[in-house]
């Protein structure tokens, strides 16, 4: 048996090519464990070499880093709403009122990405934010939509196309501008 059949997805085994080609439904932390269980097994009963295993995992491991990079794609598109999400559906006013005026501190992925905003000259949309700061895109939207809660941040009314789209260009306000001023340069 090669270390190349030993590769599986769920009850279907094959290749690695064959499994880049056809998706199985989902590929999960638990299949991933199989994969290297299923080969562990399969040197402790002398069929395949500790080499061909480690392969075989890596290979499992590059494809599962992959599909899970193409899934988060695939769900950056199907977002189309930006919802709260902060606060739960049955707090009190006053709680989502206080979850909206929680300054900024400094050092939270909240103060990056509005200290970015409050930088960028002709304002940022949330691609660019994630891009620069490095962030991944379903960590900026919350961030950048408790800003906007927060009279930080507002749509400017204007867009930007990336990646064939188009993206909301989001402009600091006198709040923001003011909150720059008092954490970021220090003055009163």
């Amino acid at each position: 048996m090669s270390d190349q059949s030993m590769f599986e997805f769920g009850s279907v085994a094959a290749t690695p090519s064959a499994a880049a080609e056809s998706s199985p439904p989902v590929f999960t932390v638990s299949r991933l464990r199989n994969v290297v269980t299923a080969n562990m097994a399969s040197v402790r009963a002398g069929v395949l070499k500790l080499d061909q295993a480690e392969n075989a995992i890596l290979r499992a491991l590059d494809d599962f880093g992959r599909r899970r990079e193409a899934a988060a794609v695939v769900r950056d598109a199907e977002v189309s709403v930006n919802a709260e999400g902060r606060v739960s559906a049955e707090s009190p006013a006053t709680s989502a009122r206080a979850a909206r005026l929680v300054e900024p501190r400094t050092g939270s992925q909240r103060a990056r990405i509005l200290r970015f905003v409050v930088e960028a000259p002709n304002g940022a949309t949330d691609y660019e934010i994630a891009r620069d700061l490095q962030l991944l895109p379903n960590s900026v939207r919350p961030r950048r939509g408790e800003l906007a809660d927060g009279g930080y941040v507002v749509d400017s009314g204007g867009t930007r196309r990336h990646r064939g789209s188009d993206w909301a260009v989001w402009v600091a306000t006198d709040e923001a501008h003011a909150w720059f001023r008092r954490r970021i340069c220090g003055a009163a």
